[in-house]
């Protein structure tokens, strides 16, 4: 998924590009010291299926304060009242690298048995010119 400007007051997630899906996985990977690997491509009725592994992450359930937290550590401004993915996800903003990740909600992470907490399927990107104007009205 990509997130694209919509009306003046709202963002919306749009399906991503097999080359968004992958630049994703990636950035999961250099941001997060993830091991998501791809594995191949098929296709299932007509349709291109991306095929990837990662190792198994065993742990416990997190709060948000605790994704709002871990984020934070890693220079992740919240986006306040921004919510795409899952409803009530939380969304999050770094400039350093101008990073947005979306759909963090406890069904994204885990904590493990050290209390560490590891994220698992966010929707992370870069932001575009257009996209970090559009969620500067979101940081606090």
């Amino acid at each position: 998924m990509i997130v694209v400007p919509g009306s003046e007051s709202d963002l919306d997630l749009t399906a991503a590009l097999p080359l968004e899906y992958l630049e994703r996985l990636l950035l999961q990977n250099r941001l997060f010291g993830d091991d998501v690997r791809l594995q191949g491509l098929a296709f299932e009725e007509g349709k291109m299926v991306i095929i990837t592994s990662q190792p198994v992450l065993i742990g416990y359930p997190v709060e948000e304060e605790d994704i709002a937290g871990y984020l934070a550590k890693l220079w992740f401004k919240p986006l306040r009242g921004l919510h795409l993915g899952r409803p009530g996800a939380l969304s999050f903003y770094r400039d350093l690298d101008e990073v947005a990740a979306f759909d963090a909600h406890p069904g994204n992470f885990v904590k493990d048995a050290e209390g560490i907490v590891l994220p698992i399927d966010l929707i992370l990107l870069h932001a575009s010119e257009a996209l970090q104007e559009a969620l500067n009205r979101y940081l606090g």
